[in-house]
């Protein structure tokens, strides 16, 4: 197709940021692109970004091509106004939102169709993953269940969790979730001052043995650190403060994992989803539906 982009923005900010980013995957794409101030005769396509500043006269526009233009922020009787006295020579109007369309659906301002497509991230900023923090010394008699936490975690996507751990005996299994691609923080000794910070970064504290209970527990507490632990010994007493409890056979810790992870795969599925390329493909179906 041949698409013209009439890009109306006077700030030269968000708006031409639309305009370019549009421009650009259209032209990978395969399409052939312009960018003017105006509308153009010998194009498929003239879209105008934004409505509030296309003129008002048949003049100004060929309607030998398919002719849409961005909505945004449609909220008062001036652009209202404004769209009613352009409508004629719009063939649709594209929303940002589904709710914003029906809106202006409702207000019958005398566009033929109103479509929408979601705004796109410019996928430039890392998924925040979830911190997950234990904290203790690892003994040969596997009292705290370490090995079962680390065949846990692998079943955990490294997109979604890092790892904060702080206690010696830990450096083999440490290697082995490097080895998967799992980041990690790891301190061998519990320094007060780097174990506090540590702790304040954390999201979640761990704790899976079922001896007494986990002083760390306590300093979560005072910071309101949610905690994923066993109600066991002076846990039990605080169990009211444990977020996610865990059944003593460990056996339901999987699954408070998923749970918890779970929440933040929604980030990463929208993210994938919310992309310019994405954006520009549902304008070119768009355009394709207007022929």
């Amino acid at each position: 197709m041949r698409i013209n982009i009439v890009n109306l923005d006077k700030d030269n900010w968000i708006l031409t940021k639309f305009a370019r980013k549009l421009h650009y995957n259209l032209k990978r794409s395969g399409h052939v692109v312009f960018s003017s101030k105006k509308a153009k005769k010998d194009v498929d396509v003239n879209h105008y970004i934004i409505f509030l500043f296309q003129k008002e006269n048949k003049e100004s526009y060929f309607l030998n091509t398919i002719n849409t233009t961005m909505l945004t922020h449609v909220n008062d009787n001036f652009r209202y106004d404004k769209i009613r006295k352009i409508s004629n020579f719009m063939n649709a109007g594209i929303a940002m939102s589904r709710d914003h369309a029906h809106f202006i659906k409702s207000k019958a301002l005398g566009l033929k169709k109103i479509f929408y497509v979601l705004p796109p991230n410019d996928n430039d900023l890392k998924l925040k993953k979830i911190n997950l923090g234990f904290f203790t010394n690892l003994y040969s008699d596997g009292r705290k269940n370490q090995k079962f936490f680390i065949e846990s975690v692998k079943k955990i996507s490294p997109e979604l969790i890092k790892l904060s751990i702080i206690g010696k005996g830990w450096k083999e299994l440490v290697g082995e979730l490097k080895a998967a691609g799992y980041e990690i923080s790891y301190q061998r000794f519990f320094f007060r001052s780097r174990y506090i910070s540590t702790l304040k970064d954390i999201d979640y504290l761990i704790y899976l043995g079922n001896d007494e209970g986990s002083m760390s527990f306590l300093d979560a507490l005072q910071l309101g650190i949610k905690t994923i632990m066993i109600p066991q010994g002076f846990q039990k007493d605080l169990e009211k403060f444990i977020t996610f409890k865990i059944d003593k056979n460990l056996k339901n810790f999987p699954s408070i994992l998923k749970k918890i992870t779970d929440e933040k795969n929604k980030f990463l599925e929208i993210r994938e989803k919310l992309t310019w390329e994405n954006y520009t493909q549902e304008h070119v179906k768009i355009w394709e539906s207007l022929k």
